[in-house]
């Protein structure tokens, strides 16, 4: 683990973490708000099981998000307030690579 990075993540999810708890909250709040829930299917570059597992918690703990599925180096993820497929994809990698950076390790490209 890299403590300067470990804190910059933990900084950065908190953020995340509660940006979407406002979108919960506003969804919640205002029902009629259109969303368009997606399911994603995101290739890993995390290889150990402790990163694989890091990676799943950390997307399931994040409000409007779920791990549904692993199949192999894939993770099927459904998102409720996504703005669409690709900026889902493009999310979930940012999170790996900045999970990937705290434990001290850069993403390969799958």
């Amino acid at each position: 683990m890299r403590p300067l990075a470990t804190v910059s993540f933990l900084v950065w999810y908190v953020g995340q973490f509660l940006a979407a708890n406002v979108r919960v909250a506003g969804h919640v709040l205002r029902p009629r708000l259109a969303h368009r829930p997606v399911v994603v299917t995101y290739s890993l570059a995390s290889r150990t099981d402790v990163e694989v597992a890091s990676f799943v918690a950390l997307v399931s703990l994040t409000p409007g998000t779920l791990v549904v599925d692993r199949r192999g180096s894939d993770v099927v993820v459904h998102a409720v307030h996504a703005v669409d497929c690709d900026a889902e994809l493009a999310q979930l990698g940012e999170l790996e690579k900045r999970m990937l950076a705290a434990f001290g390790r850069t993403r390969r490209n799958p």
